[in-house]
């Protein structure tokens, strides 16, 4: 099955792919060179390969396993394209660099298929090193995913045991933040629904996810900013160290550094701070990963 879409104006495919690392674990695998995105699905009877290009201006997702109307929705979410960017549009009108960065890649971010991806990922994220971070999405899709392929869903990972997760999927004091995580979910105490709902604060949303066993600050405002919240800054090592490379200063005061310069941005200020930060990402080659300091990551998992 075939489904083509309309895209927004500006959109860029590869710098919507390399907006930050998703692209770079598992299941997602992207042929720069072809310009072609991979994913795998669980389906009620198997994992299904899910393919994204760009194809006569339009974006394409075809699989064999969905239907024309998921596929559709996949794709929207995939690629973030239900954005509304006019605000952030008028805010940067005035900063050369900040309006040319939105103007060429679109201040889009790459999305996992579902919240429960997302969220498993950033959980992943804190206190580790990129490949740590690859290790154990892999390690869990092994685990859990259907046919080993595919991410596993909320019920696949909810009948292992925490121990079992730990042991198998070498995610340390992560897996009972999993575990929970996945349990609630399934159960139906938790529906991940309600971090989407525009109706929402951002504030009321944070909160929701900081509640969370596990889901410190960082976590909490990096999954906000997949999906298109941008009122904080979700600071961890990479990005203190990134703006004191383009803005030297005293490192102690780094945090209200960043504040001073992006505050006057309301909620697109952590747009603003990413767009500034990862402005030499999209000129020639991917970036490569950091290794970020144990200290600075996830204060709630420390």
């Amino acid at each position: 099955m075939i489904s083509r879409l309309s895209l927004p104006h500006p959109f860029s495919f590869d710098a919507v792919v390399r907006s930050h690392g998703w692209y770079d674990l598992p299941p997602f695998s992207y042929d720069r060179e072809k310009g072609v995105l991979t994913t795998s699905l669980a389906t009620p009877t198997a994992a299904s390969e899910v393919t994204f290009r760009i194809r006569g201006g339009r974006l394409e997702a075809r699989s064999d396993g969905l239907d024309a109307s998921r596929l559709r929705a996949l794709a929207r979410r995939v690629f973030s394209l239900d954005l509304d960017l006019a605000g952030a549009e008028r805010s940067f009108a005035h900063e050369p660099v900040l309006a040319a960065a939105l103007g060429v890649r679109g201040g889009r971010l790459l999305r996992a298929p579902t919240l429960f991806e997302d969220a498993v990922k950033i959980l992943f994220t804190t206190n580790c090193s990129w490949a740590a971070t690859r290790g154990m999405v892999s390690r869990l899709i092994d685990l859990a995913g259907a046919e080993g392929r595919a991410f596993p869903a909320p019920d696949s990972v909810a009948r292992f045991s925490t121990a079992t997760i730990e042991k198998r999927v070498r995610c340390g004091y992560r897996a009972k933040a999993l575990t929970l995580l996945a349990r609630r979910v399934a159960s139906g105490r938790l529906d991940l629904s309600t971090w989407e709902d525009p109706g929402r604060s951002s504030d009321e949303v944070r909160e929701a996810i900081v509640h969370e066993h596990g889901f410190g600050p960082y976590a909490a405002e990096g999954l906000l900013r997949i999906l298109g919240r941008h009122d904080f800054y979700a600071l961890d090592s990479w990005t203190r160290q990134q703006y004191r490379r383009l803005y030297p200063g005293p490192r102690a005061s780094t945090d209200r550094a960043i504040a001073r310069r992006y505050s006057r941005f309301g909620p697109h200020r952590g747009l603003a701070l990413w767009l500034d930060m990862t402005r030499g990402w999209h000129q020639e080659e991917p970036p490569d990963w950091p290794e970020p300091s144990p200290k600075t990551q996830s204060p709630g998992l420390e």
